[in-house]
């Protein structure tokens, strides 16, 4: 037997060093690793996820630390480990074959291919023996071998058909979607009809395990009526009150394991960050509810103090485990709270907080709010933030869990377009000021011979970045533009646009591929417009299109738009839930107005009427930033049709070509919208 050695102390992923030492043969995903399989006519056992996951580590404990499972492995397969993180499009890929197989996809994914990489079995964990009501990875190895070497046409018939199935699904949203607009209504009759499937209690859609969901949430406040936003604002509060939420530290987990909101998944990812604060800021514009502003401080110092990698960026996640046991970091026990907080703040504390002897999970305490959801007067609450300080002080003292260091310019574009969005509603020009600094971080870390690359982690990926980190860094571009009417931001958004439509575009030019079209180590470019844990990137990217038109006027960004709408047409109108990015879109291409900032001489008037209306439309609209010569008036031809706007700053709203009258002051914004909604 060759040989072949772990191959992954050389890595610099975090989540592939977290395997360095396992007696398994790891070989990192390539050439090499597709080349043994074919000479040694050996199956590929292909192992995905990500340093923060918690069943990944469970699964590496039990199985690929153990010498016997790593045997079985060893002998009878080419092993191969994968960051998803550093290549989403190969783990897209495999998780859609899983799902083809009709099962549930989830992380660490085990997938079993041929020595060319084409998919014919797999699962997501398994257990060593048999348990949970799932088979063992021990006889798993020794069925698939067997049947490898015994029964190769089955295994082959299960390939091809499984391929077939891929592609299939590909030709068929390429070639035969129809080519009408989307009903201008439907966002708002998906947005209202989804009031059935919230908990009218505590939020959030469906049961056990319960995620924040946040791009339903946010079309929802974009589209919805009334009663439909309640919804939103209602899971927001919850989310922000429950154990999801770290109350010591900032940040919120990933998900609730249970549907109270208690108990969370501990890790703590950058991606549910971002979008959190970003939905809160919008729920703010709506409600003004001053939890919102508290949760979207503290998390903003969460990132900077744990997350923020200096001249680089922000890094990906914080595990949930620490000392090999999953919220070890983040629980208490009722003799440490009692001993930390002071005596005469202890009663209030424990009530506040659902402090008992006998704890709240597992005989331990998860720090929450959720029955005490409204805050109280301030001087209590500023009694109750020095208890939690406390706490954080003699927290900082335990073994922390792992920071995967890796920047990825997705997540990063999320949380600079949090930043910049939430500065400009609260009028934080500090949160601004940090949005343009990690901007420039990510840009000069990541940015390598005018392309955008996937990810840094002490060395710099060459892989192209997916077209999620393009089209999300092409929106921070765009909202940092919007907060801050320097014309380099909206340079950059077409720059990196231009690179979408350079590079990504699929081979029907009707919408855009996951991957670039320089990489070739994956079978298969895949298109797709469903949300994830993260917005969809196709939806993203359409977003970006529709701005990017309201602000230059140039009709091929309109085009573009309408092509990826008209393809993936039936697929919204089919699962609107898991489109609801592209929905959100929908409903900006057609009722989100266009506002003109026209700038003289005090720039700081005309943003002044920007926060006045943002506050007054509740949502953070396009916004075209002119610095004109007041004396000649030039405006742009695109914008020809806003005349008359005087010798000073102005806004203007427009629909289409319809524009209200020059604005002038802030107390004259209402009738801005009122003439708004009579256009």
């Amino acid at each position: 037997m060759q040989d072949i050695g772990n191959r992954l102390a050389k890595e610099t992923s975090p989540y592939l060093l977290q395997h360095k030492d396992n007696p398994v043969h790891w070989l990192p995903w390539g050439e090499e690793a597709f080349a043994l399989a074919r000479k040694l006519d050996r199956p590929i056992l292909l192992s995905s996820g990500y340093a923060a996951c918690h069943w990944c580590h469970v699964m590496a404990h039990e199985s690929f630390e153990d010498p016997d499972i790593a045997r079985l492995m060893n002998e009878n397969f080419i092993c191969v480990k994968l960051d998803r993180e550093e290549r989403p499009d190969i783990d897209k890929l495999y998780m859609s074959a899983l799902q083809a197989m009709g099962e549930q996809g989830g992380w660490p994914l085990t997938m079993f291919l041929t020595p060319d990489g084409a998919p014919f079995w797999g699962g997501t964990y398994f257990p060593p023996e048999p348990r949970y009501g799932r088979p063992g990875f021990k006889q798993i190895l020794k069925e698939i071998s067997r049947i490898w070497r015994k029964e190769r046409e089955r295994v082959l018939r299960s390939a091809r058909a499984l391929n077939d199935a891929l592609q299939q699904a590909l030709a068929r949203k390429s070639t035969d979607g129809p080519q009408e607009a989307i009903s201008l209504s439907l966002p708002r009759r998906v947005a209202d009809a989804l009031i059935d499937m919230f908990d009218p209690e505590r939020g959030g859609i469906g049961g056990a395990p319960k995620f924040p969901q946040v791009p339903i949430l946010n079309m929802i406040l974009h589209a919805g009526g009334q009663t439909a936003r309640h919804h939103v604002f209602n899971t927001l509060v919850h989310i922000a009150q429950g154990g999801i939420y770290d109350h010591v530290g900032g940040g919120f987990a990933r998900y609730s394991t249970d549907e109270l909101w208690l108990v969370p998944h501990f890790e703590k990812m950058l991606y549910d960050n971002a979008q959190l604060i970003d939905i809160m800021a919008l729920a703010w514009l709506h409600t003004r509810n001053e939890l919102f502003r508290r949760r979207i401080e503290e998390t903003i110092a969460f990132m900077e103090r744990e997350l923020h990698i200096p001249g680089a960026g922000y890094a990906a996640s914080l595990d949930a485990d620490s000392e090999g046991e999953e919220g070890r970091f983040y629980v208490w026990s009722y003799e440490e709270i009692r001993d930390i907080v002071e005596p005469d703040m202890f009663d209030l504390f424990a009530r506040v907080y659902d402090v008992s002897p006998r704890g709240n999970w597992e005989g331990k305490i998860i720090l929450n709010r959720r029955n005490a959801i409204e805050l109280m007067d301030e001087h209590s609450e500023k009694r109750l933030r020095e208890q939690l300080r406390r706490l954080f002080e003699a927290r900082q003292r335990r073994v922390r869990p792992t920071r995967d260091d890796k920047v990825l310019a997705s997540w990063n574009g999320l949380a600079i377009s949090a930043l910049a969005n939430a500065g400009l509603a609260f009028q934080r020009e500090d949160w601004i000021g940090l949005a343009r600094e990690r901007f420039d971080e990510v840009i000069n870390t990541l940015w390598h011979e005018g392309e955008l690359r996937q990810s840094w982690n002490r060395h710099l990926s060459l892989t192209p970045a997916t077209a999620d980190g393009v089209a999300n860094m092409t929106k921070a571009a765009l909202d940092l533009y919007r907060a801050t009417a320097q014309a380099d931001y909206l340079n950059w958004a077409r720059r990196l646009m231009q690179l979408m439509m350079d590079h990504y575009t699929s081979e029907s030019g009707d919408a855009y591929c996951f991957t670039h079209e320089s990489v070739t180590d994956i079978p298969l470019r895949q298109v797709f417009a469903e949300d994830e844990a993260t917005p969809s990137w196709q939806g993203m990217a359409l977003i970006n299109l529709i701005v990017l038109e309201h602000l230059t006027g140039e009709p091929r960004y309109a085009e573009f738009a309408q092509k990826i709408l008209a393809r993936f047409k039936r697929d919204i109108e089919q699962q609107p839930v898991g489109h609801a990015t592209m929905l959100h879109a929908a409903w900006l291409k057609h009722h989100a107005p266009k506002v003109i900032l026209v700038h003289g001489d005090d720039s700081r008037e005309t943003f002044k009427l920007l926060h006045g209306l943002t506050k007054q439309l509740k949502f953070l609209p396009p916004v075209a930033h002119l610095t004109l010569d007041m004396k000649t008036n030039d405006l742009p031809e695109h914008l020809s049709h806003a005349a008359n706007i005087q010798q000073r700053p102005a806004l203007l709203a427009c629909k289409g070509q319809q524009c209200t009258l020059p604005v002038h002051k802030p107390e004259d914004l209402p009738r801005v919208v009122d003439m708004l909604k009579m256009i």
